[in-house]
């Protein structure tokens, strides 16, 4: 029996396939290397913006009529029932709460097709671990710390498709951490809605306290975590960072815009100024620390001066790298209601000026370490080029080399070249 999982969105998406894999391998399932091979396809989808659900959703439409298909995660779970009404080609609906029940599911589905759905929602931690065999990577591991938000922004779906928060015992967490570095992955991403908002359920142990336990006690290169809110900033995280080398210099930390005003209609509770303090603080604590973050343009009642602020909320941090959206309505989310006053074309011409602006900060700072030698970490082979692999910076920089070191490798490489979205080097004598 084969089975399939195409994935969209975050990367907590990712590591719920994972799971799923691993649950179906137990199971005594094989995974399939093309979807047209499997005789079960779980796509795993993704509902933060509407483009996200509408390519799930296009991708099922395209398969096979004799294949199985389980629509699991965000959009089954937003959407419900009325998805096995609208859409045909769908057998099951699967919840982000309902991933520990798909065994029974598939053979549920394989002994009589009738459609269903799992969907409700549940308060406990389900502890879920992939197994090695079905990470997507050996070298770069996820681990779940906590689920769901309680932020509630005004445009966002996820407390409804996540549900509330929910959070992982230190216990599992440091488990787990401890041995992945045994079997050899060099870096670990613990993920969560909002990572730094985590308490320990069973001691209320903070998230400072917990990132500086497993950086003392994970035999790890770089320990990274997303996504972490502004809102729930800890001052107390920054001398954390500050005092290990292996918690990597690069935090994911979403603005979603430079305006106070437009951030208030967004209901994240904190202010540009606030944001900019936080980002200040890092840098001076940290040195080399840099950041990604996320930014929505076109929001209902959106300026040309609140856009104006976004840009130069841009200029004044110089991201790494952004994530940029045109903002969509999304069902259950009160700026649903509101009018969607920015027209389309404003919102194609604003994204388009903010990732221009946004490439030329890449491109001006990645040929400022043409010629520096940089620490890498190798990923994997390159997938076009022979003799060359792809690596990456601490702070999550691309780099491709010429060489041919083993995935899990630290080089020591010399920049040669650089465009806005990744970097050339060759290894250096040590």
């Amino acid at each position: 029996m084969t089975f399939f999982i195409h994935t969209f969105g975050c990367q907590m998406n990712v590591n719920d396939s994972e799971k799923i894999a691993s649950i179906l391998r137990l199971r005594g399932m094989t995974p399939a290397d093309r979807v047209q091979d499997a005789r079960i396809v779980i796509v795993n989808s993704c509902a933060v913006r509407a483009k996200a659900r509408e390519k799930a959703l296009s991708f099922i439409g395209r398969l096979d009529p004799e294949q199985i298909v389980i629509l699991a995660g965000c959009v089954a779970q937003a959407e419900r029932q009325s998805l096995l009404k609208t859409q045909r080609r769908i057998d099951y609906l699967v919840g982000t709460h309902q991933f520990h029940k798909l065994d029974r599911i598939v053979d549920g589905l394989m002994r009589r097709r009738e459609k269903g759905a799992a969907l409700g929602f549940s308060r406990q931690w389900q502890e879920l671990v992939p197994d090695s065999r079905s990470r997507n990577s050996a070298v770069t591991a996820f681990v779940s710390i906590m689920e769901g938000c309680d932020n509630f922004c005004s445009y966002c779906i996820v407390p409804f498709t996540r549900g509330r928060e929910k959070n992982r015992p230190a216990r599992y967490i440091l488990a787990e951490a401890m041995e992945l570095a045994q079997k050899g992955y060099r870096e670990i991403v613990l993920l969560g809605q909002n990572v730094n908002h985590w308490i320990d359920p069973e001691t209320g142990e903070s998230f400072a306290s917990l990132l500086d336990r497993l950086a003392s006690a994970v035999d790890v290169r770089w320990i990274r975590f997303i996504t972490s809110y502004p809102g729930y900033h800890d001052p107390r995280l920054i001398d954390v960072v500050a005092a290990h080398s292996n918690i990597a210099r690069h935090i994911h930390l979403p603005a979603q815009s430079g305006s106070t005003r437009m951030l208030r209609r967004m209901r994240r509770n904190y202010s540009r100024v606030e944001y900019l303090k936080i980002i200040t603080a890092y840098r001076r604590a940290v040195p080399g620390m840099s950041f990604s973050a996320d930014f929505i343009v076109g929001f209902p009642g959106e300026s040309e001066k609140d856009f104006l602020a976004t840009l130069s909320l841009l200029r004044r941090v110089e991201y790494e790298s952004v994530f940029s959206f045109a903002y969509s309505p999304r069902p259950a989310t009160r700026a649903s209601a509101w009018r969607d006053s920015v027209p389309a074309e404003v919102k194609r011409e604003r994204l388009r000026r903010l990732q221009q602006l946004q490439e030329e900060i890449q491109l001006r700072r990645n040929h400022q370490l043409i010629g520096s030698l940089q620490d890498v970490l190798v990923m994997t082979p390159h997938p076009s080029v022979r003799n060359e692999v792809v690596a990456r910076t601490e702070t999550y920089r691309v780099v491709n080399v010429e060489s041919v070191a083993v995935p899990g490798s630290m080089l020591k490489v010399r920049i040669t070249a650089a465009g806005p979205h990744s970097l050339r080097g060759v290894e250096a004598a040590v």
